[in-house]
């Protein structure tokens, strides 16, 4: 058996042992297994196993600790589930490319404040010793990651304190979803994510402004960051890019998006209702005249979709 799927099901409360039998797994899909508690540490024995998905098993506390033992894993997902840190002998997943983490309200909103926050315990399991706030301090463990593509840590009670991480080792992240949480700055070193081309930060509500980011994005979304005032976003691009700022009602200014009109694929500004009325027809004229030129090439127009729905835009005649 290579796959086994057992996707809601809603009486299932532990994996029996024997699974560590299946020498050849190399999916194993638990996914909104409700009542699901406990995971074998038989587990490790599962040599060939590639995808883990343990998402919205809310009742699931741990992993195993030998989850390290599997060597061949390459997608562990674990949103939505109550697991509050990864075993310590994950740092040796080294072929780990796709990971997500947190996101169930009841582990990491609760009433009761914790006395450490999430980003302390995932430091402690990134490294033995005490997390330095310096960005130079690269916690060893987080090194083992190097490999990863895809990282979801949206809705996982991130602080302040997230501006401390050093993402610069990941050096193969093409996709990060840092949304839903109350920080005021990204870390900064996502300016060294060479390869990152998808970036989500969604519902930040305290997030103020986004700068330097890396060249390679051309995927930006910010959906309703209600508090934020500036972004500087890479538009110079043979790609087409997207840019998503819905719901951005502070949004002042996107500092060179005059610069890219003929590139865009998508920009949605709806409900940015701070940017003014002349910043809005300057970037309007460039578009029109960018698709105009488009036109008598006939080449492909390359804008496919710009939205100004309720943002108190008037197109003048």
């Amino acid at each position: 058996m290579e796959r086994l799927i057992l996707t809601e099901c809603p009486s299932l409360v532990e994996v029996h042992q024997s699974i560590g039998n299946l020498k050849s797994l190399v999916l194993l899909s638990l996914d909104y297994c409700r009542s699901l508690k406990t995971l074998p540490e038989s587990m490790g024995n599962l040599k060939s196993l590639q995808t883990l998905n343990v998402t919205q098993c809310r009742q699931l506390e741990k992993l195993p600790e030998s989850l390290g033992d599997i060597e061949s894993l390459t997608e562990l997902f674990t949103k939505g589930t109550a697991i509050k840190q990864l075993p310590t002998s994950a740092r040796f997943l080294k072929k780990l490319t796709k990971l997500s983490f947190g996101g169930y309200n009841k582990v990491f909103y609760s009433p009761d404040i914790p006395s450490k926050s999430w980003f302390s315990r995932f430091s402690s399991w990134l490294s033995p010793q005490s997390c330095s706030s310096s960005i130079d301090m690269l916690p060893a463990s987080f090194t083992s990651f190097s490999s990863l593509k895809e990282l979801n840590l949206s809705y996982s009670g991130l602080s302040e304190a997230t501006s401390s991480i050093d993402l610069g080792s990941l050096c193969f992240l093409e996709n990060l979803n840092l949304s839903g949480h109350e920080f005021f700055n990204l870390p900064s070193s996502i300016s060294r994510l060479s390869k990152l081309q998808f970036l989500t930060v969604e519902r930040c509500s305290n997030l103020l402004s986004i700068s330097e980011l890396p060249s390679s994005v051309l995927f930006l979304s910010i959906n309703d960051c209600t508090s934020i005032e500036r972004v500087s976003a890479p538009l110079q691009h043979e790609r087409l890019p997207l840019l998503d700022v819905k719901g951005c009602g502070n949004l002042i200014e996107i500092q060179g998006i005059e610069c890219a009109g003929n590139n865009w694929s998508i920009l949605n500004l709806n409900d940015c209702n701070n940017l003014s009325e002349s910043y809005k027809m300057s970037f309007i004229q460039v578009v029109s005249l960018s698709l105009s030129l488009h036109i008598l090439e006939h080449k492909h127009l390359a804008c496919k979709y710009v939205s100004f729905k309720n943002s108190n835009f008037n197109c003048l005649p």
